[in-house]
């Protein structure tokens, strides 16, 4: 699962300011672990002990930055006054 949210101000003709969110949920994994035990000087079993692990792939993301828009189609500018 994947969300995203966004916004984008333009405050100068080719400048831009933006700031993005984004979570995400990958999921989540579980392995078994290790199983000790523990036994008396006759063989019996005392005690047991079984673990397992498990992990959460999720996070969020912040992101800003700045933006300057070339405009390549627009016609050069005047430099020269006459």
């Amino acid at each position: 699962m994947e969300r995203w949210r966004g916004l984008e101000w333009m405050f100068h003709p080719d400048w831009s300011a933006k700031v993005e969110y984004l979570y995400y949920d990958l999921g989540s994994a579980t392995t078994p672990g290790a199983v000790v035990a523990g036994v008396s000087p006759a063989g019996a079993l005392r005690w047991a002990y079984e673990s397992t692990a498990s992990a959460r792939f999720n996070g969020n993301v912040v992101r800003a930055g700045t933006s300057y828009h070339f405009n390549w189609g627009a016609s050069a500018p005047v430099v020269a006054k006459y």
